[in-house]
């Protein structure tokens, strides 16, 4: 029977990137990085053990040992950069909870962060928690901060903070 090590490792870095796209609720956010860290260093594992049995077997096809082996040192490294939180990532600025849904609002801000209300990148993420699961899913997105959400007859409404002198007085609304 032959091993095939090369596919686990591709299934091991594309688990790590499907994790590292779920939203979840801030609390879980560190348990999310160690799965994604473990999933990587399994993946790494699982490579070198491969680039260890090339090695050892000595394989007769020298193009495809060494192709794959370019692969496994190169998409670990980067597929690991890019699954991980970046610089720019939003910044969890209120929790509320209103009529048993839990409302989480994020801020993003310009980059480079010389003044919150210069760029036209700026705005809030508004995310509701699921029922049942520690995710998140994305309830309204804004072009100003956020600064006081509402729930009423089953419609979230968002109103602007005073940080922005040309956003005060905007509002957003979405049904639930």
């Amino acid at each position: 029977m032959k091993t095939r090590l090369f596919p686990i490792v591709i299934i091991f870095l594309i688990l790590g990137v499907l994790i590292s796209q779920i939203k979840v609720i801030p609390s879980w956010e560190n348990i999310q990085t160690m799965l994604i860290v473990a999933t990587f260093i399994l993946a790494l594992v699982v490579g070198l053990l491969f680039l260890f049995k090339l090695w050892i077997k000595g394989n007769q096809n020298k193009k495809q040992a060494v192709f794959r082996t370019i692969i496994t040192i190169v998409i670990f490294p980067i597929s690991f950069l890019f699954t991980m939180p970046g610089f720019d990532k939003p910044e969890l600025v209120n929790e509320i909870t209103i009529t048993n849904q839990t409302i989480y609002v994020y801020h993003e801000s310009c980059f480079p962060p010389d003044s919150v209300c210069e760029c036209d990148t700026y705005g809030s993420l508004i995310y509701t928690k699921n029922q049942y699961l520690p995710v998140m899913h994305l309830a309204l997105k804004t072009d100003f901060y956020v600064g006081d959400v509402q729930i009423i007859n089953k419609k979230l409404i968002a109103k602007a903070a005073a940080i922005c002198v040309k956003d005060v007085g905007k509002t957003k609304k979405t049904s639930l």
